[in-house]
């Protein structure tokens, strides 16, 4: 089997979109060494190589939609795969090879206002005919999945949950040298509490810090270590006056290798996001041992269910009450912290590869034969 794989995402400086589609090529790849898996990416190195791992791009190439839409196809013709995967919701909308696309959220149909308007304008022009006319459709969660159904309608039969899972990584445990080292780098005196991810409206992060400015205790920080994505302005307005008392530290993009260290140096892991597809940050802060404190929304409830706090996302009192209570007890933190380590546990990438390539079969099984 060929198997075309949107590596458009893998890049220097990754999303949750990107480790995504990193993770599952580097557990695709290694549990099915038979088959080849073409890269199919604007950016001429992915950083990815093998004998099974064939690049297409010779150069790269500045604009992605660009080339998804008019390059990408004639690359298709060339090389011919069986099938190919689309990691990130949309497809070219004119290409012979049946596909399959992974739909991570919904939040660009469910709340435009979350984005800026050249993403609206060019992004629902492409999703939706790219999702009714994939072969297959993967999704993150059961509650993308019930979102993508009730937008579109997508028949059951065509349409699978995929969960993610930490990477290995965060599961080993760091030493107290490497902790001291990453509070050293990036200058974090006091004890923290911690967010990973974008900084857009979608995360929420103007109620975590209206509500943790509204925190007596002076001895804890919080800490946001995430790139600086579209609409971030309200956002770092609000932080102005903390960041100014020392309270609040924007970290920007943190390298992959600081993470694991980053997370299990923090008190706890706060995720106030109004909207999720998955939640891979809180998966990981569970995997390296940290307790998390999240939106009592789904799919974050079924993700973390009685191992974390789970606090409604505009509800300022209760996010106040759960940071004051993590920072003061240590007792709780530890039961909720050994909780979330053991539910990391159930998700892995080896599991989440071996499901996407039966995705893969059921897609071909179904296809007339030549």
């Amino acid at each position: 089997m060929r198997i075309g794989y949107d590596a458009s995402s893998i890049r220097r400086y990754r999303s949750g979109v990107g480790h995504y589609a990193a993770s599952l090529l580097d557990a695709l790849r290694s549990l099915f060494p038979e088959r080849e898996f073409l890269l199919l990416s604007h950016l001429a190195q992915t950083g990815f190589a093998g004998v099974n791992l064939l690049p297409t791009q010779r150069r790269s190439f500045p604009i992605k939609e660009i080339w998804m839409q008019l390059l990408l196809p004639r690359i298709l013709e060339r090389f011919r795969p069986d099938i190919c995967h689309f990691t990130n919701s949309v497809a070219p909308l004119n290409i012979r090879v049946p596909y399959v696309v992974t739909v991570h959220d919904l939040s660009l149909i469910m709340h435009p206002e979350w984005h800026p308007w050249s993403r609206r304008i060019w992004m629902r022009n492409i999703l939706r005919p790219s999702i009714m006319r994939a072969s297959g459709i993967l999704c993150d969660s059961a509650a993308t999945m019930r979102d993508l159904s009730a937008w579109v309608g997508v028949d059951a039969t065509r349409s699978w949950v995929v969960p993610l899972a930490a990477r290995e990584a965060f599961f080993t445990a760091r030493s107290q040298r490497d902790k001291d080292e990453i509070r050293q780098k990036y200058k974090l005196q006091r004890p923290f509490l911690l967010y990973v991810g974008n900084v857009e409206p979608r995360k929420n992060l103007s109620g975590l810090l209206e509500a943790f400015g509204g925190l007596n205790p002076q001895e804890v920080d919080l800490v946001l270590a995430g790139r600086r994505a579209w609409r971030s302005r309200p956002v770092l307005r609000r932080a102005r006056e903390l960041v100014a008392a020392g309270r609040v530290h924007m970290l920007d993009y943190v390298p992959e290798d600081d993470l694991p260290a980053l997370y299990q140096s923090a008190l706890a892991f706060v995720y106030p996001s109004f909207m999720e597809g998955f939640g891979l940050p809180v998966l990981e802060a569970m995997a390296s041992g940290l307790p998390v404190i999240v939106s009592d929304v789904e799919p974050l409830k079924s993700l973390v269910s009685d191992a974390g706090w789970l606090v409604r996302p505009g509800g300022m009192q209760d996010w106040q009450a759960a940071l004051s209570e993590a920072t003061r007890d240590g007792e709780k933190r530890m039961i909720l912290a050994a909780r979330g380590k053991d539910r990391a546990t159930l998700y892995s990438w080896e599991q989440s590869a071996m499901e996407t390539m039966r995705c893969y079969e059921r897609v071909l099984s179904r296809l007339p034969r030549a």
